[in-house]
């Protein structure tokens, strides 16, 4: 993808000296964001395992179940560093979604990224006829959110018409009030919100995140998710 990769801390910086050595954790690794995705091979879940790593975070990428990526020629797992667990994140998604969109593969999103092979299109389209409108569609979208000027990246896991999940390693706490920046296919669209309840930690394979209600969501974010299949 057109970058270079260190052998030593397995990410990519401009100059020897800057790499800041192997990286090792110091602290637990946690599932953070995931997707599923159609190859020519079938589905395969993707993912992004976040730690800290002395006064940085590091995050890695993993084909489930247990499948690291690694630099050109194996020498290291890939890593991307960054001053918060978010940080780190958004450079793994960002890389990841470069190597989708690359390849031409297709995404099947889905809340249980391991679970993937589980997936079945027709009994999907069971459910989404039956649910009727207030559904909570399976959706991974880049967001950004935070409470001030600072916006943190993120990817949604699930939305609705009156509010939506989303995956970071850092939930904020149920009653903060959210200012939310969703990407659609027509443009940004800033949402307003309050976080409602948060998961710390995964929980039988369901990622990191919190649960926003939305106030008074706009009509262009509305009809996004009611087009939705």
């Amino acid at each position: 993808m057109g970058l270079t990769w260190c052998s030593v801390c397995g990410g990519s910086h401009a100059k020897p000296h800057e790499c800041p050595g192997d990286l090792r954790a110091t602290g637990p690794e946690r599932h953070g964001w995931r997707v599923a995705v159609e190859t020519p091979y079938g589905i395969e879940a993707y993912g992004v395992l976040v730690a800290p790593s002395l006064d940085l975070w590091r995050a890695r990428i993993i084909t489930y179940p247990n499948v690291l990526w690694t630099v050109p020629g194996g020498g290291s797992t890939l890593k991307f560093t960054g001053a918060t667990p978010q940080e780190a994140e958004a450079g793994a998604v960002a890389f990841v979604e470069g190597h989708i969109k690359t390849r031409g593969y297709v995404r099947r999103d889905t809340p249980d990224a391991p679970a993937v092979w589980r997936y079945r299109a027709e009994a999907q389209a069971r459910v989404l006829a039956a649910a009727g409108p207030a559904l909570r569609k399976m959706r991974a979208i880049p967001v950004r959110f935070g409470t001030g000027p600072t916006l943190f990246a993120a990817m949604t896991g699930n939305l609705s018409e009156s509010g939506l999940f989303v995956m970071t390693m850092a939930p904020f706490d149920p009653g903060t009030g959210l200012r939310v920046l969703i990407d659609l296919d027509t443009g940004p669209v800033g949402l307003k919100g309050q976080v409602v309840w948060q998961r710390p930690r995964p929980v039988s394979g369901r990622p990191v995140g919190m649960g926003v209600q939305l106030i008074s969501p706009p009509e262009p974010y509305r009809e996004f998710v009611v087009e939705l299949p």
